[in-house]
């Protein structure tokens, strides 16, 4: 289970890269860590009943009641990588996709019109 899992968010997010800006997808496979530590609180969340949720508080729990530290990068968890762990996380689980609000990502724009 461990080896399936260390692969299937990582090809999730490469199946639907439009989904994620080349930077996510590149701090990922350092930081399957951080996505898995986001989404066993995800799950507490959705499995205590909660419809909706903000994927930032999650983020800010994360930072501040653990240890846990992103791999390169100025900062123990970059807030900016926020709605991309939100994103995967309803990829790997479509019966909670509804937990989080989704906006267009306004990064991934930036970058389709950067490319020629």
């Amino acid at each position: 289970m461990d080896d399936l899992f260390s692969v299937l968010p990582e090809a999730i997010a490469q199946r639907y890269a439009n989904q994620f800006t080349a930077e996510f997808l590149a701090y990922l496979p350092a930081n399957l860590h951080v996505f898995a530590a986001f989404e066993r609180e995800a799950l507490k969340v959705a499995r205590l009943g909660f419809k909706h949720y903000s994927a930032r508080t999650i983020v800010e729990v994360l930072r501040h009641h653990s240890a846990l530290e992103q791999v390169g990068g100025p900062w123990r968890l970059n807030d900016h990588f926020t709605p991309y762990l939100a994103r995967l996380f309803a990829l790997v689980h479509p019966a909670y996709s509804g937990l989080f609000e989704f906006r267009e990502a306004k990064a991934i724009k930036r970058e389709e019109c950067a490319t020629p």
